[in-house]
């Protein structure tokens, strides 16, 4: 919800309030309980999310599951803590491929389509446009690197031209001037950009204090640039468990109190947020029909 990295968690609320509403209010799932969602922001830093998750496990109340980050750092941080409280960690938007290493996080799930495989796409897009030379640029972790290798070695595959590959800790200043991109004209009809999807639609608009370009020159070097990300929702209207196809769920999302304008641009989670309460609390009720049928145990109220 705030931090430097990822800031779309508010959006996740209003969607998650939904989920429990219907869930609560459906007498096929989870007859005689009550679900309940405890949030905290991780301000996508993996030492704030471990302890702000630590410090909730350690105030004594029955949690069953954790979900999230949103964040896939703050995902890969905390999964390796929580599974040694026997939780199940499910997240609706972390897509780093790290996290699929089910030795390193043994309990954790995720609804979001991994990073890497994005990059058949974006191969697609240099196919299709006959594009020859690529460049790249990503801040020095392991969630980024493993991106980048992937489509480096399909990208060599098609006979592409590897320009310059760019990484940096903190400041990007400091290896590149490229996010200056209007500086120093890396912008026009011969220049591409393409990025991750997970991006907010107009990222390039929100003001940043150490960048000096107008609003103008940031939508001019955006212009034509691609954001590519895997399906957010189904393009069949098909209808899902609570008997709503997307259209619906959509129509009734925008038509809510506590939806805020401000927010659409990370309204490509708004699916997941709401999908994935409806798996956890399947899968609590399926816990809960399988004890009940061995010895009528039933889970911690």
């Amino acid at each position: 919800m705030s931090g430097q990295g990822w800031i779309g968690g508010e959006t996740v609320l209003l969607p998650v309030k939904m989920a429990l509403h219907d869930i609560n209010n459906d007498p096929r799932i989870l007859p005689g309980y009550n679900l309940t969602y405890t949030y905290i922001d991780s301000m996508c830093s993996e030492g704030v999310a471990v302890y702000r998750m630590f410090r909730e496990l350690k105030a004594g109340l029955p949690y069953h599951m954790v979900l999230g980050d949103g964040c896939s750092t703050c995902s890969a941080a905390t999964a390796q803590v929580s599974y040694l409280w026997n939780l199940t960690q499910l997240s609706y938007g972390s897509s780093s491929p790290i996290l699929s290493d089910r030795k390193r996080f043994p309990k954790f799930f995720r609804i979001a389509t991994p990073d890497q495989m994005v990059n058949e796409a974006r191969i697609q897009l240099m196919r299709e446009f006959n594009w020859k030379k690529v460049a790249t640029i990503h801040q020095a972790l392991e969630f980024f690197s493993v991106v980048t290798d992937d489509f480096f070695h399909r990208a060599s595959d098609m006979n592409a031209t590897i320009i310059t590959q760019e990484i940096f800790v903190h400041d990007p200043m400091s290896r590149v001037e490229n996010l200056k991109a209007y500086k120093v004209g890396l912008y026009g009809a011969k220049i591409v950009w393409v990025f991750a999807g997970w991006y907010s639609s107009t990222f390039w608009l929100v003001k940043q204090n150490d960048i000096d370009c107008t609003q103008e020159q940031m939508a001019l070097v955006a212009d034509g640039a691609f954001l590519t990300s895997a399906v957010n929702f189904n393009p069949r209207e098909e209808k899902g468990i609570h008997g709503m196809t997307v259209s619906e769920f959509l129509d009734r999302y925008y038509n809510d109190t506590g939806y805020n304008t401000d927010l659409d641009m990370y309204k490509s989670v708004v699916g997941q947020s709401y999908d994935h309460i409806w798996i956890a609390a399947l899968a609590l009720h399926c816990t809960d029909t399988e004890l009940t049928r061995r010895d009528g145990t039933k889970l911690n109220r």
